[in-house]
């Protein structure tokens, strides 16, 4: 029996790098099992948007493949595009695909690829950078700057451990002007939509289209206190330590005395100048998921 006729034809962003990457000749043979078609692969690189815009620009179909660093990096390509992104699992955090309600198993996720229309969800911004899931300040991402250079002796969650008890040991205390009212914190985070930290596993969201960002702001600057917000939200009940302030709204700003800090955006961390204006961009992704 042949391969099914061909219903649909893809450009693949992936990043064969990665100790979890499928290898592209599987990645074909799956999408030929159910009628989709590789036009080309693309590595995810620092050329990443110029290697995407001119299939941006033509309106096509783009399935990244990883986890949310990968994800995120093309939807910030193609955001206020008619290109279509197809994000698929294929990292160890996958919260944006779990988010969408798309199987985890990329075989799955790929058959029901020819069941699925394209709809509008929301991105947002933090400068000229674009993230799918949250970003932060303070604590976060200086343990992600701390288990990035000792995971190749301690490997991932070992180093993600010890990186986050490294942090609250040399807890940073940050003063900042959020829409033009002062904080004392050690923790910012921004996410895309609304977010509740009350849910089991942590931070999450129902919906990717209600047009706000949720804010948080950590009160408290005890390293114990935190550390048991920490625990508690592993298994969403940290909403009931009322250490938390909490916005709602679609651009924000914050200030601080410093030119540049360290900001985390869908698990990556980048040195951004300062102030840092965030903003929702509702309906600015089109997806197929």
């Amino acid at each position: 029996m042949g391969d099914p006729a061909v219903y649909m034809k893809i450009i693949v962003v992936d990043n064969p790098k990665s100790g979890s990457a499928c290898p592209r000749q599987e990645i074909r043979q799956k999408c030929t099992a159910v009628g989709i078609e590789i036009e080309r692969f693309i590595a995810i690189d620092s050329a990443l948007a110029r290697k995407l815009a001119p299939y941006a620009k033509k309106a096509c179909t783009i399935a990244a493949i990883g986890g949310d660093g990968t994800i995120s990096a093309v939807a910030g390509v193609i955001a206020h595009t008619k290109a279509t992104l197809l994000p698929l699992p294929g990292g160890t955090l996958n919260h944006f695909t779990k988010d969408l309600g798309i199987p985890q198993d990329i075989d799955e996720a790929l058959r029901r690829t020819a069941t699925l229309k394209p709809r509008r969800i929301d991105i947002a911004s933090v400068n000229d950078t674009y993230f799918i899931n949250n970003s932060s300040l303070g604590i976060y991402p200086a343990s992600l700057r701390i288990r990035e250079e000792i995971e190749p002796s301690f490997g991932k969650w070992l180093a993600a451990i010890i990186a986050a008890l490294q942090t609250l040991i040399r807890l940073k205390v940050y003063h900042v002007i959020v829409n033009d009212t002062a904080f004392k914190t050690p923790f910012i985070f921004v996410g895309n939509n609304h977010y509740s930290l009350g849910s089991p596993g942590g931070a999450q969201r129902t919906k990717l289209n209600e047009g706000i960002l949720t804010i948080y702001i950590a009160k408290t600057q005890s390293r114990l206190t935190l550390f048991k917000i920490a625990c508690l939200a592993l298994i969403g009940k940290a909403k009931r330590i009322p250490e938390f302030t909490e916005i709602h709204t679609q651009t924000i700003t914050i200030e601080t005395n410093r030119k540049h800090i360290s900001v985390s955006h869908d698990g990556e961390v980048s040195r951004l100048m300062m102030p840092l204006h965030y903003k929702v961009h509702a309906g600015a992704l089109r997806v197929l998921g």
